[in-house]
This record gives structure tokens, sequence and C-alpha cells, in this order.
């Protein structure tokens, strides 16, 4: 699966990528709608993370100028992802409940106009 989207690098101290991954959605969002993207967080260190977002059908293309984002194509492996969903709101312990059997090499995140949110993984 070749997945295509604009990333930035965020600081994962404090919890404090919720916040300004948030306004990176909501930035996107006003562009082409919440429910037309997904987000695909990879390449932690100890204090990062890499966050895309793309559309969920489809490509935006490299074109757009996007504050503080690069256009980049990730590979990511057709099989073996598993499916978590929650709320919005509560993504802070949905992500609790995953870590629990340790870290990811990938997440892709799906959410709703409706406060639902679904996250795949792959570890």
């Amino acid at each position: 699966m070749l997945f295509t989207g604009y990333c930035k690098t965020f600081s994962t101290q404090n919890e404090g990528q919720y916040d300004t991954i948030g306004a990176f959605w909501d930035q996107m969002s006003a562009r082409f709608g919440r429910e037309n993207l997904r987000g695909l967080g990879f390449g932690w260190k100890q204090n990062t993370i890499e966050y895309c977002i793309g559309l969920r059908e489809g490509e935006i293309g490299p074109a757009l100028e996007v504050d503080g984002a690069v256009y980049r194509q990730v590979s990511l492996p057709d099989e073996g992802w598993l499916s978590y969903t929650g709320k919005t709101d509560e993504l802070p312990l949905l992500y609790d409940e995953i870590y629990r059997d340790g870290a990811l090499l990938y997440e892709i995140e799906l959410f709703g106009e409706d406060g639902g949110c679904q996250i795949l993984i792959y570890r």
C-alpha cells in the first residue's frame, strides 16, 4: 500500500502531539473535509513522530502549499493491520489500550465528524 500526503514532525513530549496534530488535521480538514482524510503516524524517535495526512481515496498531489509540511510517499505493508474504534475525545485512552501490547511501526487514523475514530495499527 502506498500512502501519499503532507508530512510534519511533531514533538511527543508531555503528549503534546494530540494538540499539534489536531491543529494539522483542522488545517487539512478545512480544505478537504475531515471524513475525506486519513492520517499516518510513523518514524517514532525518542521525542518525535512523523505524521502525514492524505486522502482516504486517491491522492492529494504534490502541488499544494501546506504550512510547514512536505509532500511524501510512504510504502506500507498490505496485510497484518489491527483495527481499533473509539471516540476522538478519548484518543489518549484508546492509545493507552493500543500501547499495552508494545510499540508500533505505523498507525493510520480516520476521524468522523460525529466524533468517532478508527485506528489501524501495524507492529
